[in-house]
């Protein structure tokens, strides 16, 4: 991974850089994720092993996680068909269960942050010229900062008819960088010059690269995004849909 960081932002600033004579565009907005792999990362915190009788412990991070995205686009034709994306995603993932019983409650709450720049290359391949819109596709290669997770358990518990509360808070498994790529189909109409919508959706896989095959019981780290390192085997990879919905504007 040490190789693998200098060379994407290098391609990052050579995309910044482009020496091409048109114009550039800004977008900010709303970049989800969404976890589609059948992962440790998307089951309940609390559940066991199948046919195992271990104990594992799922990211409980099921359905789209909120996020905020960032884009810089170079067009490399006056005709606006090609483009380079330069940006950034901002991921809060969070997942949470509860356990009731007759004298006691238990909830506990996982966290983590994730930021992924990104560089790749866009084509605008269907105009319409009536609507002041475009069709787009693109493949994007992306570099996810994984944070150090956290961990909260609040608790309830009726002793002698008396409310104990309890609160502990800890982080499970370090941060972690990971190299993916995405695959990208969008659309952009005009609203009023120079002011655009641009929305999009994109499939991928977010560890191809730099991922920890050992088992946790040989000290690997487990699943990219599940709570603790137990009773777990190499990392999987794990695929995503990201939606975008931003607004744009023409520099």
């Amino acid at each position: 991974m040490k190789r693998i960081i200098p060379i994407f932002f290098v391609l990052v600033l050579a995309a910044s850089i482009t020496q091409a004579q048109v114009r550039y565009r800004v977008a900010a907005g709303i970049s989800t994720d969404w976890i589609t792999s059948d992962n440790l990362a998307t089951a309940r915190i609390a559940s066991s092993g199948e046919g195992t009788g271990s104990d594992v412990y799922g990211g409980a991070f099921d359905g789209a996680q909120m996020g905020w995205g960032l884009r810089i686009y170079a067009d490399l034709d006056k005709q606006k068909k090609f483009r380079i994306p330069v940006g950034v995603d901002y991921n809060s993932f969070t997942g949470a269960q509860s356990i009731n019983g007759q004298s006691y409650s238990l909830r506990v709450t996982h966290a983590n942050e994730l930021w992924t720049p990104f560089t790749g290359f866009e084509w605008s391949f269907v105009e319409f010229p009536w609507a002041f819109a475009r069709v787009y596709a693109g493949v994007e290669a992306r570099l996810a900062r994984v944070g150090a997770n956290t961990i909260t358990r609040e608790g309830k518990l009726f002793v002698n008819n008396e409310l104990v509360e309890t609160y502990d808070q800890f982080n499970g498994k370090p941060a972690a960088w990971r190299l993916g790529a995405l695959a990208r189909l969008g659309i952009e109409g005009e609203i009023y010059y120079p002011v655009f919508v641009n929305t999009s959706i994109g499939w991928g896989a977010m560890n191809l690269v730099g991922r920890d095959f050992r088992p946790t019981s040989e000290g690997g780290r487990g699943e990219l995004l599940t709570p603790v390192s137990l009773n777990e085997s190499g990392e999987a990879l794990l695929y995503h849909v990201v939606f975008t919905f931003m607004v744009q504007v023409r520099l």
